[in-house]
């Protein structure tokens, strides 16, 4: 018999060992499905997989786990689905994750969320990581993975869904989780991102249609449009969506980050540039990536002395981020980058000493880049 939910269940007592759910929506995951279950198997009590029409093997893979499946049609509609494993979860809380995701420390799970239960909804890092590239870090964000079970609780939106209160949307409480909730994302190939940004492109202006624009659906777009490389629609709905209530609108950084990439591929003038990374540097002093591309632009403006310090305090900002810091950061993918163009500019003044330095620390990062051992072995030679 199916327990009955309700939305007044009693506090859990933390010291008690919870119920925890584990919930995925799926379709041909036979690839990444099983590290993600393996994250999690030991720290959940049971594991929900919602199939909207596997081709492969993932419904017999999630079976081999012990899962309950259930076979569903796909709907054009990401919410559906995902609300149905909720309703057939009966756990206390529930682990939501995507199948290309997997926990980074997956003994730690269980007493993470336990020492959270007070809480309504967790928010827990991500860590985009290149899998081609040995596994380096592309980015951090935030996302919502983990929430208590009840009737009130449900995934709202034909794409880019949330975890929203269906009593009352403006009602939603939450709290940042320790890294011990950490997730790791893998991504997809080029082939199939495209293919799920014509769809998801599809999905929005559905949404837009029946439900009205929202700044997240300006977002959702820039996104789309970045990654299928239509930079001027990229430019234009990330510029939305900073103009937007930023009350509504989360991920500050990510917008900055899409327009000033939208420029530089449109090539919009240094200096219109440098006005975009000054306004980001200084509406998000803590976040390192934007003093980096204020020295990259000041670079191409000639301003050396001054791209010098905002390179450095680039670096000096992300050594010293607090823990506090939710919002998106890309910066762990580049920091190679600033550590070789410290080493350029090191160089053009002549201090090669220096410049080795720097070329190193870029090389221990990223030691596949041939650009990287060729300027390396320059500098060397001048020493």
């Amino acid at each position: 018999m199916k327990k009955k939910k309700s939305s007044q269940k009693s506090k859990i007592d933390i010291t008690s060992k919870l119920k925890i759910s584990a919930c995925y929506m799926v379709k041909n995951e036979s690839k990444n499905l099983p590290r993600s279950i393996d994250s999690l198997k030991t720290q959940v009590d049971e594991i929900i997989v919602v199939d909207t029409g596997s081709t492969d093997n993932t419904i017999e893979i999630a079976k081999n786990y012990g899962a309950k499946v259930i076979e569903t049609e796909w709907q054009n509609d990401f919410s559906t689905p995902r609300n149905l494993a909720i309703d057939n979860a009966t756990g206390d809380w529930i682990i939501f994750l995507d199948a290309d995701e997997f926990f980074v420390s997956p003994k730690k799970v269980r007493r993470a969320v336990e020492n959270l239960s007070d809480n309504e909804t967790i928010l827990i890092p991500r860590i985009n990581i290149d899998e081609e590239n040995g596994g380096n870090e592309l980015s951090k964000d935030w996302c919502l993975r983990i929430f208590k079970n009840t009737d009130y609780l449900r995934y709202r939106g034909l794409i880019h869904e949330n975890i929203t209160n269906i009593n009352d949307e403006t009602k939603l409480s939450y709290v940042f989780g320790s890294d011990d909730l950490a997730i790791y994302h893998t991504g997809y190939g080029l082939q199939i991102i495209n293919s799920k940004l014509y769809r998801n492109l599809e999905l929005i202006e559905l949404e837009i249609k029946k439900y009205g624009r929202k700044p997240q659906h300006d977002m959702a777009l820039a996104d789309c449009y970045a990654g299928l490389k239509d930079y001027e629609k990229s430019l234009y709905h990330a510029q939305q969506a900073l103009n937007s209530d930023v009350e509504a609108v989360v991920g500050r950084g990510n917008m900055y980050h899409k327009i000033l990439n939208a420029m530089r591929a449109l090539k919009y003038s240094d200096e219109d540039m440098l006005k975009v990374a000054d306004e980001a540097v200084t509406n998000l002093p803590n976040l390192p990536e934007f003093y980096a591309e204020r020295g990259m632009i000041l670079c191409g403006l000639n301003r050396l002395d001054e791209a010098y310090i905002s390179l450095h305090k680039s670096l000096e900002v992300w050594r010293n981020m607090p823990k506090d810091i939710h919002e998106e950061s890309y910066f762990a993918g580049a920091v190679d980058v600033v550590y070789a163009r410290l080493a350029e500019i090191e160089a053009f003044v002549g201090n090669f000493k220096e410049a080795m330095n720097n070329i190193k620390e870029a090389i221990k990062l990223n030691p596949r880049n041939k650009h990287y051992a060729k300027l390396a072995s320059n500098y060397k030679m001048r020493l």
